[in-house]
């Protein structure tokens, strides 16, 4: 019992005592200075106030026990700690200071917290993030702010930092953002999840063909197709089958290729089907707990192919406006390598864009030229290594300073096992020259800091700081240092990987109005 509630009963037994010795002096007969039915009304009164209290306390005395604090609707929910039995269950024998706590259950493999960490703390272990390292953990908090389920499955504990929520889109449950007529779905929503991206492409067309009701672009003179689906990843393409299905008029624009984003992993990779529970409901199979890479780009180009899905690659989208005169969009888009303007007027937009973004170039003279190799013509600069195996004894640039440049760069000279590396024989080794603006990220994750280290320490790769591209040529590439603009040599080479990031959509989603938060 609080010390308040005692004294307001001690205060109430001498009120009660005095006004029993008022009333006896003045010759009535009344327990307490109150007739029977006093008493009985006091007593309810007392007894639903007791019961009203007893339950506010033992809420918040479950809150306490649950959360350590009674929570305040003013603190952010990413910022509420574990309960006693989640941490019990899934850090029993933590440490004391901030680290990273994985709620397995809710955990999808995505590998965003793996990938947000700058010190190695998490990695992938049987489908789940893992935390490997927890000693290492610098209370960077990302892991947590980029996990993209909701309830978070990493949460750092232990932690007093203020963990901001992660930008996402806004859009309703039929996926369209606070512009109307405009959908988003796939990864650039904020899940990463191949079969929720089938499932979002097939139900955003369905319920844009109710909406339109049929063939509605014919209703409205000045819009020429349906729809316009920018990005054919698996939700785009996903999309693209549905609204041929369904007899929609739509264009599908891609940037790339077809499935870039899947012919971007690398050689056999097996791809998770994740969450096993959820249902697919796409126009692609995504059934199962997955399958290798190259079984489902045959199975999607498939199902592509027998549904006559045609698609517009190699053709970016420049920008999307909603029109002044009409319910309908105007997409510019610029096609192919002389890049030829292109403009559209589609009834809706549905955008499968990915999070991936458009590489990031050089913009130096001979980035666009084209070489043959082993008889076959094809692009000198690469923006991404699908496959390391495909390319031995050759001489190649890599431009970056990233996650991702470091690694290629390794895997172009070692093949990797676990922390450990071994390097290529010498009838299989490449020669790598890491090109360097000015020194390397500081979010690079050790194990590739010293990966990369050792292999220059071992001379099987060179690694050129402070230094860019100049131009580049068939047989060679120009070097320079960054800051001067000198040139400092010139040196043999068969191919360049440029790998220094790219344009995330954020700035393209705001110029359509769409809000990001």
């Amino acid at each position: 019992m609080k010390k308040v509630q005692l004294f307001f009963i001690l205060a109430l037994m001498i009120l009660m005592l005095a006004a029993n010795q008022l009333i006896g002096a003045a010759g009535r007969n009344l327990l307490g200075g109150l007739p029977w039915y006093g008493w009985t009304g006091a007593c309810l009164f007392l007894l639903v106030i007791g019961l009203f209290f007893s339950f506010r306390d033992a809420a918040r005395e479950r809150l306490l026990l649950q959360w350590g604090v009674v929570p305040d609707a003013s603190i952010d929910e990413t910022n509420v700690p574990l309960t006693l039995e989640q941490l019990e269950k899934y850090d029993p024998d933590g440490p004391d200071y901030p680290h990273p706590v994985i709620i397995t259950e809710r955990c999808i493999g995505c590998h965003a917290c793996v990938d947000a960490c700058p010190h190695d703390v998490l990695a992938i272990v049987n489908n789940y993030a893992t935390p490997v390292a927890r000693d290492q953990c610098m209370e960077d908090t990302s892991c947590q702010v980029e996990c993209p389920v909701s309830p978070k499955a990493c949460i750092v504990v232990n932690t007093t930092k203020k963990i901001p929520p992660r930008k996402v889109p806004n859009r309703d449950a039929a996926f369209m953002t606070n512009v109307p007529g405009c959908y988003i779905i796939g990864d650039v929503s904020g899940t990463p999840l191949i079969k929720n991206a089938a499932n979002e492409g097939a139900g955003c067309l369905r319920h844009i063909a109710a909406e339109l009701g049929g063939d509605e672009a014919a209703r409205e003179p000045k819009a020429e197709i349906a729809v316009a689906i920018i990005g054919v990843g698996p939700a785009g393409l996903s999309a693209a089958i549905t609204a041929q299905t369904l007899g929609l008029p739509y264009v599908a624009i891609e940037q790339d290729r077809v499935l870039a984003t899947i012919d971007a992993y690398p050689a056999n990779k097996f791809i998770f089907f994740k969450p096993e529970t959820m249902e697919s409901r796409g126009a692609i199979r995504v059934e199962g707990a997955g399958a290798q890479r190259e079984a489902i780009l045959d199975d999607w180009k498939r199902a592509m192919a027998e549904s006559a899905v045609r698609v517009n690659e190699d053709e970016s989208c420049r920008s999307v406006k909603k029109a002044a005169d009409g319910d309908y969009f105007i997409v510019e888009t610029e096609r192919g390598f002389e890049k030829e303007p292109v403009i559209y007027r589609a009834r809706r937009v549905v955008l499968a864009l990915g999070n991936r973004g458009t590489p990031m170039k050089l913009n130096v003279t001979g980035e666009n030229l084209k070489v043959t190799r082993d008889g076959r013509t094809e692009d000198k600069v690469k923006y991404r290594l699908a496959d390391a195996e495909a390319y031995r004894r050759r001489r190649i640039v890599v431009v970056g300073a990233g996650n991702s440049a470091i690694e290629a760069a390794v895997d172009l000279v070692a093949r990797r096992d676990g922390n450990r590396i071994s390097f290529r024989p010498e009838d299989e080794i490449n020669e790598v020259a890491l090109v360097i603006r000015s020194d390397l990220k500081n979010d690079l994750k050790f194990e590739n800091k010293m990966q990369v280290y050792d292999c220059i320490d071992e001379g099987r790769m060179q690694a050129f700081f402070g230094t860019a591209i100049k131009e580049i040529r068939d047989g060679e590439v120009v070097l320079m240092n960054a800051r001067t603009k000198e040139v400092t040599q010139t040196i043999p080479n068969d191919y360049v990987f440029a790998m220094i990031g790219g344009d995330r959509p954020t700035k393209f989603l705001e110029s359509i109005g769409i809000k990001i938060g």
